[in-house]
């Protein structure tokens, strides 16, 4: 560091660039440090990670709001593979890794990423548009190399933009003429050991003060992106029944029998509870003929097994184009005008799912459908149940699965700024022009040997392994498991019932193999204008210092499309056996930490294969979707994703800002209030009329529109006290809310009155039925929080700190979704049209519609707003030390360690997901002027995923995982640099579990990374 540059300098740079962006603290990164003029300063730093950690800590002492941060490690870079990843290493920030595209969404505070609030420069802006609630902002949808900085504003004052419910993360891009003059190029190279798969990437930046007072600066940056993430998916446990064994009812309860109950559960019976006559297909009255002294003798629980295996790769191939432009002037002394641009494009046309799906299929009659022989002992799992970890199979159903998922996330805009200071008066204005969109667009394509009659020749044998996926095995014959059948064969479309499958000897029942053509496609746009208005009074008023107040009018749009498609009309002349092959990823699955995976399983060139059966006969009365396949109109799809939801929002603020001192100690921080005003409008479809059969039509539905007002006044105080020079308390207060994620609303309540039959719990003389009810919540509130925030910080020597931060909120009306039963099965059966309704204890039935061999179960579903609270509340503790006070090569060691714990207390009925009691980072490093090193280690503890519903399979968890990463650079000449990252060290999987770990679920396997970073400036 220039020893004549002096810390209050330094500061004084670090506050300026966090005037320009309206309040939030700006971490300077050293390639955005000031350029010479007339009032700004040279500043020489030390670039690498050492600098980076310092910048956050300078900040986050300057700042009156609880913060934190990270910054370019001063080389144009942050070294992480995405700004999700580099996030997490910020106190309270986990990353959710179960998003397969690397994504790089986030929780904060161990909430869900909804509840943060993503902002640019302290402005609104729209981001890519989310398609699902519980998501958050996928960061990884731009290249960081654009940004400067990031920093989690934890306590929002009145003056920043509301949202935020656990906090704000806001993308800092530095203005012009805090840039050094000059340029950068940047060019790496990605290599991912999974696939053995690389993927390039270079950024140009140049930055130029045209005159002392005027500067502009550009930066573009491409990356390639080419990775694979492979999965061995669990994805059902089912108790097992005299149909699925193959057993007579006498053979059934000698060998099974004392796992079951003797008499029907009882009503308030957990979920788990399964009865002789359940796993027998029959009455209580007809099962009780076969009850023995041995029926129950060891559990009423039932005794289980897997009965849904997939074993999973998914190839994500596309390309980010990210670039960011700006322009400031300083006309005179008192007045800055900024515009600064961005714009981000990540599109993944070629991202590619291949699913080995093979699942137990038994028939109503015992033994004709899939047979399973358990083989070893079953455990008996923390639930209760008894779980067999393998078994011996024949006439599985099997199919290969192969799905085209291109994705498509943009966001651009642009940014305005005007601000005008003298002595008495601050006064700044911000415009705030963006727009965002997303598109999540999946083609299927299912190859399948069914279970039939007389068998499908299909065998072999799996065993999950329990919590070792090490101990995976699974045997499939013959091989290959799939085909396509012979050159000619002539396909037949399945019918309006059956729409999306073609079989190859005219009917289900006669032919042995079926083709089915589905896929989702989900598209959303957002868009975003806001306009704020601030002003500020400096006064000496006693301890107060100035009074702030402000405007912001923001108009949000939110246009939502959606389809489900099907295969009618394709060219199947056109289909040839060689389009399936060999899956190319065999001999490499899950980097061989699975065991003994089956290598039978064949994928479909799914490009090849679609531009051949392409383009399709429209259906009559129907019409196509943007890729060009029929739309189905009977799923939800259709009328649960067209709509457009839209809010004009009003927003003022007021807040006083107070400096004084009490017994000797400085006492400063602010106080106020934020009132907000929203119309919300929602434009939807309401069905008119039920589908005459599985594909429906456009003309079932009518347009609704549904409008909700609400207004809030959100108070909010700070305090900030220096305990001493280097000891500082902060203390906050204050109110803030989410609104609903667009996709949580379902307007009007939609029936699909179609009886599905239920081939999972159909058996023996009873046929099970599924329809479905969505209820309508056209008048969903936000959701609030009351939160309280204390932070101890002691910056015991330049750029080290050691923090303790706790907080509390309180959270109210949090929107939740359920399918329970024991909820949403009116007995007077509402105005659904199934007639009278009652609960069983875990079924919804159908009265009026069932008889003794025949029953029809009512499937609701719907979002509402808990009525009762759920709180949250954490630790936060971190200590950031650079050694450089001690001698020799000593003084070049640094490091940084954080750790977070978590709780939370929430209604049974909706428990929080996402929440790990336990994060922490580790970081060291070492750090010369020509080279440096740092390591990190991360830790996250089990989690719990979304549950709803009574389903026992829905209630997931992901165990504890830790990631090593390592990045090193080497400065070959002052203007020259080269890098090493390496990801991922530990070789971590991804575990995903149900109540007990041993019921393992889903593994995800990504590899290590390495990438190689060579950076010249001119």
């Amino acid at each position: 560091m220039n020893p004549n540059i002096s810390p209050a300098r330094i500061l004084k740079i670090a506050l300026l660039s966090a005037t320009v962006i309206g309040g939030l603290p700006a971490i300077a990164a050293a390639q955005t440090a000031a350029a010479p003029s007339s009032d700004t300063l040279d500043a020489v730093v030390v670039t690498g990670f050492k600098q980076s950690y310092a910048n956050a800590v300078r900040s986050k002492k300057a700042a009156i709001e609880i913060t934190d941060g990270i910054s370019s490690d001063g080389l144009g870079r942050f070294p992480d593979l995405n700004v999700g990843e580099a996030l997490q290493r910020i106190p309270g920030v986990q990353i959710n890794r179960e998003a397969e595209g690397r994504d790089a969404t986030i929780n904060l505070r161990g909430m869900p990423g909804e509840y943060a609030r993503t902002t640019l420069n302290g402005q609104s802006f729209a981001g890519p548009a989310l398609l699902r609630d519980n998501q958050g902002s996928p960061l990884g949808a731009f290249n960081s190399d654009i940004f400067s900085a990031f920093v989690i504003a934890k306590s929002p004052m009145a003056n920043t933009v509301s949202g935020g419910l656990s906090g704000n993360v806001d993308l800092q891009i530095a203005p012009a003429l805090s840039r050094k003059d000059g340029g950068f190029m940047k060019g790496s190279y990605e290599y991912n050991t999974l696939g053995d798969l690389k993927a390039p990437a270079a950024t140009l930046g140049y930055n130029k003060h045209l005159t002392d007072n005027l500067a502009v600066f550009g930066t573009l940056a491409y990356k390639k992106e080419n990775f694979r993430r492979d999965t061995v998916r669990l994805n059902n446990y089912d108790y097992l029944t005299s149909a699925m064994t193959g057993l007579t009812p006498t053979q059934f309860n000698a060998a099974y029998g004392q796992y079951f109950s003797p008499t029907a559960c009882a009503s308030n019976a957990t979920s788990y509870c399964r009865s002789l006559g359940q796993a027998l297909g029959l009455s209580p009255t007809a099962a009780a003929a076969y009850v023995t002294s041995n029926t129950g003798s060891k559990s009423t629980n039932g005794v289980w097994a897997n009965s849904a295996i997939r074993q999973y790769t998914r190839m994500n191939v596309g390309k980010v184009w990210s670039g960011t432009a700006g322009v400031e002037w300083k006309p005179n002394d008192n007045t800055k005008i900024g515009l600064i641009g961005f714009s981000t494009d990540r599109n993944l046309p070629d991202t590619v799912q291949y699913f080995l799906i093979n699942y137990v299929a038994p028939s109503s009659t015992p033994g004709a459908g899939t047979v399973i022989t358990p083989t070893g002992t079953p455990i008996q799992t923390n639930d209760g149940r008894y779980l067999y970890q393998g078994y011996d199979f024949t006439n599985m159903n099997g199919l290969s699965s192969t799905r085209l998922y291109s994705q498509r996330q943009k966001s651009n805009g642009v940014i305005g700024n005007i601000d005008w200071s003298n002595d008495k008066w601050r006064l700044a204005a911000a415009l705030s022009l963006s727009s965002g969109s997303n598109a999540s667009v999946e083609t299927s394509v299912d190859v399948v040997n069914p279970t039939r009659a007389g068998g499908n020749n299909i065998n072999g044998s799996m065993s999950t392994g329990l919590d070792d996926i090490g101990g995976f095995s699974y045997v499939t014959r013959p091989t290959p498991q799939n085909t396509l059948g012979p050159a000619g064969t002539t396909w037949t479309w399945g019918n309006v019932n059956d729409p999306v499958s073609y079989y190859n000897n005219g009917t289900s029942a006669n032919s042995s193999i079926r083709l089915g053509l589905e896929g989702s496609q989900s598209y959303a746009k957002n868009e975003l204008n806001s306009l704020g208005l601030d002003g500020e009074r400096f006064v000496e008023w006693g301890p107060i210092k100035s009074i702030q107040g402000g405007v912001r009018l923001e108009r949000e749009k939110y246009v939502s499309t959606g389809y489900r498609v099907f295969g009618y009309g394709i060219q199947t002349s056109k289909i040839t056996p060689d389009m399936l092959s060999t899956a190319p990823f065999v001999d490499d699955f899950m980097g061989g930490i699975a065991g003994n995976y089956t290598k039978n399983w064949q994928t479909l060139d799914i490009r090849r294969f679609l531009g051949a059966v392409t383009p399709v006969s429209v259906y009559p009365g129907g019409t196509l979707s943007p890729t060009g396949l029929n739309i189905q109109y009977s799923d939800g799809a259709y009328y649960d994703k067209n709509f457009t939801n839209e809010n004009d929002i009003n927003q003022f603020y007021i807040q006083a800002k107070y400096d004084t001192e009490i017994f000797g100690h400085g006492v400063r921080g602010n106080f106020g209030g934020r009132y907000e005003d929203t119309k919300n409008t929602i434009t939807t479809l309401d069905r008119t009329k039920p589908p005459v059969d599985s594909i429906g039509s456009p003309n079932d539905f009518k347009t609704d529109q549904y409008k909700n007002k609400y207004n809030f006044f959100l108070p909010s105080a700070i305090v900030v006290a220096d305990v001493t020079d280097d000891l500082i308390l902060r203390g906050a207060y204050y109110k803030t809310y989410v609104r609903p994620h667009p996709r949580q609303y379902s307007p009007s309540t939609k029936v699909n009155p179609g009886q599905i039959l239920n081939t999972g719990l159909s058996s023996g003389s009873v046929s099970v039925y599924d329809v479905s009810v969505q209820i309508g919540n056209n008048n969903l509130r936000p959701y609030m929080a009351e939160s309280f925030d204390l932070s101890l910080e002691w910056y015991n020597r330049p750029n080290g700190l050691v923090s303790l931060a706790y907080f509390r909120k309180n959270i109210t009306g949090r929107i939740a979704s359920t399918s329970d039963p024991a909820l949403l099965c009116p007995s007077d059966g509402s105005t659904w049209g199934f007639g009278a309704l009652s609960w069983d204890g875990a079924y919804c039935n159908a009265t009026s519609l069932s008889t003794a061999t025949r029953q029809v179960h009512v499937n609701a579903s719907g979002a509402y707003n808990l009525d009762k609270p759920t709180t949250v509340e954490g630790v936060e503790f971190n200590i950031q030390q650079n050694l450089d006070f001690l001698p020799g090569f000593w003084k070049n060691f640094g490091g940084s360690f954080n750790y977070a714990y978590t709780t939370s207390k929430s209604p049974s009925i909706a428990p929080f997901p996402g929440i790990s009691k336990h994060n922490v980072n580790l970081i060291g490093y070492y750090e010369t002027p020509k080279y440096g090193i740092r390591a990190v280690y991360n830790y996250r503890s089990d989690y719990p995923l979304n549950a709803n519903g009574t389903y026992t399979g829905g209630a997931r968890s992901v165990r504890a995982r830790g990631q090593l990463d390592m990045s090193a650079s080497y400065n070959v000449t002052d203007n020259f640099t080269l890098s090493v990252d390496a990801y991922n060290l530990t070789d971590s999987a991804r575990f995903e579990f149900e109540n007990d770990r041993r019921v393992s679920r889903w593994v995800d396997y990504d590899g290590r990374t390495f990438t190689v970073t060579a950076r010249a400036t001119f």
